[in-house]
């Protein structure tokens, strides 16, 4: 693949790998202008490449890329994190294009995408970066290294004399020359052996050979600014996330109901209800051109949940109840009302909307465009905490209906409930904890401004929290709620000066037991060993 023009671009990374990346791309694209040194003037790069070896700090990264930002602000940034990684996320990072340990040719597409207006990212879980040492350097290579690196620090004795004010004009002509033959002698060496450094590892300076797990390459391509193509992203890799043949969910007695469902029916549930939620964003962006979707919204999301609960069975799929044959897809559909709404999911508007209208997603006070990568990570996960959240509200309405056709049991809910006492139990528990949870968690979560997701992690069911602004739930809620934020307020105000108090009366009691009990002991000690003493010299 070929840029159509020349275009520039400027390679920030070690010397080495800086120079093999360039001799490299070049010789498979022939239309692009490298250039190694950052300190050029007087003309902004297209793209600049930025290869962080061993990424550790997503906050060094972001300062690094604010100052990139500041001295070319028009061009594009590519950062690549190559070598091993030490942090278990990978940075979310407001870049044009992001890669984990790519090679030349992966490379050299997303220069190609992101020079035309498109973005590339990985995402965290893309690439696992294992360090081995099952391939050691040969001789020649850690021949060709060792000169390498006698030769770079050659060049940099020589810059420091160049770039000295105290050195004559004389020996700056003299040593000029010296610094052409070695750059020259470099870039022969490079030219000739450039495909004996493995550019995406540290092999270049250690033995330890730096091997990535492409098995799981999962690179995001935004070819056009266009919030349905951002959608069909998410909406396939959910797809593929719920999917019955990679979901595997282990029943553990979990607070979350939707688990005592066999597992063929939740991946079911699920992956109907985001079919349904497509069906629903399309249609809204075909025939509510002229009229505003807003005043039908709440109805259109309530058909979605009964369509998908309705649907949790095949079409024709029947059972018997007292003596008459019931298509359990009709029942439901009777049944369920769908009217229950969980506060700790988002509100569907808000994720639908910028989805619809093609703009920006409003997130904790702040704009994101969809296409940004950091953007489309909150976009994905807000999308599927509301998923698994509703999907749980439709399961407890199965579950309802369950608890008066003990035959339905069979089909719908995992095994191990299926006697009346584990179901009635885990009905029992799952009732209790969101008591809990509406009286005391919630509003607690709220005045701390947490927000708790749900997500399948390790084939299990698992709650995690993140930080945002809540402030108008909070002032909404109930008496009783509001007065568990006021507890917690004001133990927050009394434990600093209860612990203050404490902390004072204990060193009293240390003084007085120290000071006058101690003292006091020792002198009653001293007088019988002193009347000890009298009685044995007499």
């Amino acid at each position: 693949m070929e840029l159509l023009s020349k275009k520039s671009i400027l390679i920030i990374a070690p010397s080495l790998i800086a120079e093999s990346l360039s001799l490299k791309l070049t010789s498979l694209d022939k239309n692009l202008e490298i250039t190694l040194n950052s300190d050029i003037e007087g003309k902004t790069p297209d793209l600049i490449i930025w290869n962080i070896l061993n990424y550790q700090s997503e906050d060094l990264i972001r300062l690094e890329l604010l100052k990139l930002r500041e001295r070319w602000a028009e061009s594009k940034i590519l950062i690549i994190l190559s070598g091993e990684l030490v942090a278990q996320k990978s940075p979310s990072l407001n870049a044009e294009g992001f890669l984990l340990n790519p090679s030349v040719d992966n490379v050299l597409e997303s220069i190609n995408i992101i020079l035309n207006g498109g973005r590339v990212f990985d995402l965290e879980n893309n690439s696992n970066v294992k360090n081995k040492k099952e391939k050691l350097l040969t001789f020649n290579q850690k021949l060709l290294t060792s000169g390498l690196k006698q030769i770079d620090n050659e060049i940099n004795y020589i810059f420091k004399y160049v770039n000295s004010d105290s050195t004559p004009d004389f020996y700056k002509f003299i040593l000029k020359g010296r610094l052409r033959e070695l750059i020259t002698a470099k870039s022969f060496l490079i030219f000739i052996w450039g495909n004996s450094l493995d550019l995406y590892t540290e092999s270049i300076y250690t033995e330890n050979k730096i091997t990535s797990d492409n098995s799981s390459t999962n690179t995001i391509i935004i070819k056009e600014k266009n919030t349905l193509e951002i959608w069909n992203l998410i909406l396939n890799r959910l797809r593929d996330k719920y999917n019955s043949s990679n979901l595997n969910i282990d029943f553990n007695n979990s607070s979350i109901i939707l688990s005592g469902i066999k597992k063929e029916f939740i991946s079911r549930l699920m992956c109907k209800m985001l079919d349904e939620l497509d069906n629903l964003i399309k249609n809204i962006k075909e025939n509510y051109k002229e009229k505003d979707f807003k005043e039908d919204f709440n109805s259109l999301i309530e058909e979605l949940k009964i369509n998908t609960i309705s649907n949790i069975t095949e079409s024709y799929f029947r059972l018997r109840r007292k003596n008459e044959s019931l298509s359990i897809n009709e029942y439901i559909y009777k049944e369920v009302s769908c009217n229950e709404i969980d506060k700790e999911s988002h509100e569907s508007i808000m994720f639908i909307e910028p989805i619809i209208k093609n703009e920006p997603l409003d997130y904790d006070g702040k704009l994101l465009p969809l296409y940004e990568t950091e953007s489309f990570i909150v976009l994905e996960n807000i999308i599927s905490n509301w998923i698994i959240r509703n999907c749980n509200l439709l399961a407890s309405e199965l579950f309802n209906i369950c608890s008066t056709w003990p035959e339905l049991r069979t089909v719908l809910i995992n095994p191990e409930l299926q006697s009346t006492r584990n179901f009635e139990r885990f009905r029992n528990n799952i009732n209790s904890y969101n008591r809990w949870h509406e009286y005391i968690y919630m509003p607690i979560y709220l005045y701390e401004s947490k927000r708790e997701y749900i997500d399948i992690i390790d084939n299990k069911f698992t709650r995690y929290f993140k930080n945002e602004n809540r402030e108008k739930e909070l002032e909404n809620l109930e008496w009783l709620q509001k007065q568990v934020t006021l507890l917690v307020e004001i133990r927050d105000a009394i434990s600093p000066q209860l612990e203050i108090a404490v902390k004072y009366i204990g060193n009293l009691f240390v003084t007085f037991l120290t000071k006058v009990v101690g003292k006091a002991i020792g002198l009653v000690g001293k007088g019988i060993l002193q009347g000890l003493g009298r009685s044995i010299s007499k």
